[in-house]
């Protein structure tokens, strides 16, 4: 093996059972799998949080869900982001819930339902401050229009729920909790409208993982668990005791000593300063790592941090370990988990990379085999 990863499914369930401690009755939980289960392995993880009783669970397009309903996975499979009217037959053969994101997209899917022979299960979005996708609630014709769409007919449409997306629950900026709440008086102003004119909103939810902890009137009838599940806190002001349940590894291939002055890898944009002790190790960005991490982040290696440096190839990678004792051929090498007494997470490489720990987690190629206990 030169990379793979360690995904630890009891981890996992202590994750979920955390989050679980925290909500009020009746609120379910919503397991966001989408992006190959943040780089976990989609199928696997899907079936283990069936089997600890998870019913819902959350993908960006449709090809996910299919991928999920083609293994076996049962329970509802919610489609969060935009589905093409062309693929409103799949969906409904599939039992699936589509995100319907506009009074336009409603048409287009209405029209295209009346083709299927089962009836097109519907969530309606909300955008309530994204901007990303869902029907506008600035105002009386865009709250009628949302009420429209519940009173209107739609032959062989069934419009199930409804939901939004916070931009900001866990930023930490200036003005980020204001937004948020904005965003929630949007979505109840929303809500209060449907239910004064006497329409049921049906299943109706907003939180991720980073309002979960944070803003409990948010709650509804579910929330999706996305990081959390994972064991990563976006929300650092309203932290809940999870913890990773991902280790990703690989091992020495080379080891040598080069000199003052010798370069490393493409363009040179390493040069040694003094003789320097450095590993190749079997990972590269074409396995996901991100290539913004060439000689910004480390690995760690019997116990110890081990620079990267130099440009990071497609498939390897070079690592200084002048200060690290016993690297040879074989060596394991950590890039998200523990060795010895340190400990490097997704959040970690993510602030080397100047990016965020989705971004890290979700770009972990398929190459890259996949181990779970």
């Amino acid at each position: 093996m030169r990379t793979w990863l360690e995904v630890d499914s009891g981890q996992i369930k202590k994750n979920i059972e955390t989050v679980k401690s925290i909500l009020p009755e009746g609120c379910e939980m919503i397991a966001v799998v989408k992006a190959n289960a943040y780089g976990h392995g989609d199928i696997f993880i899907a079936k283990k949080l069936q089997s600890f009783g998870i019913r819902r669970f959350a993908v960006a397009c449709i090809d996910e869900a299919l991928t999920l309903k083609h293994a076996g996975v049962g329970g509802e499979l919610i489609i969060l982001g935009y589905t093409d009217p062309q693929e409103a037959l799949l969906a409904a053969k599939g039992g699936f819930t589509v995100a319907c994101v506009s009074p336009d997209h409603l048409r287009e899917l209405s029209e295209a339902a009346l083709e299927c022979e089962q009836p097109l299960k519907l969530h309606l979005a909300v955008n309530t401050g994204m901007n990303r996708i869902g029907f506008d609630c600035k105002d009386e014709k865009d709250l009628s229009d949302i009420a429209s769409a519940y009173a209107s007919s739609h032959p062989n449409v069934e419009i199930r729920g409804i939901f939004s997306h916070f931009s900001s629950s866990d930023d930490l900026s200036e003005g980020a909790e204001e937004y948020t709440r904005l965003q929630l008086s949007r979505f109840e102003k929303v809500l209060a409208y449907l239910k004064e004119h006497g329409i049921d909103p049906g299943f109706t939810h907003i939180s991720n993982s980073g309002a979960i902890g944070k803003y409990p009137q948010a709650r509804f009838d579910a929330v999706r668990c996305g990081a959390l599940l994972y064991g990563y806190n976006t929300a650092i002001d309203a932290m809940l005791p999870v913890e990773p349940a991902m280790t990703w590894k690989t091992k020495v291939s080379c080891v040598r000593t080069i000199n003052k002055g010798d370069a490393v890898s493409y363009s040179r944009k390493f040069i040694a300063s003094q003789p320097t002790r450095i590993a190749t190790i079997g990972v590269g960005y074409a396995d996901g790592l991100l290539r913004s991490l060439s000689n910004k982040g480390y690995v760690l290696i019997n116990g110890c941090k081990a620079p990267m440096i130099g440009n990071m190839c497609m498939d390897q990678m070079m690592i200084d370990v002048s200060n690290v004792p016993g690297v040879a051929p074989g060596t394991e090498a950590v890039l998200i988990g523990r060795s010895g007494g340190l400990v490097q997470t997704a959040d970690d490489l993510a602030e080397a990379a100047g990016t965020c720990m989705h971004e890290v987690l979700s770009s972990i190629g398929i190459r890259v085999e996949r181990y779970y206990k």
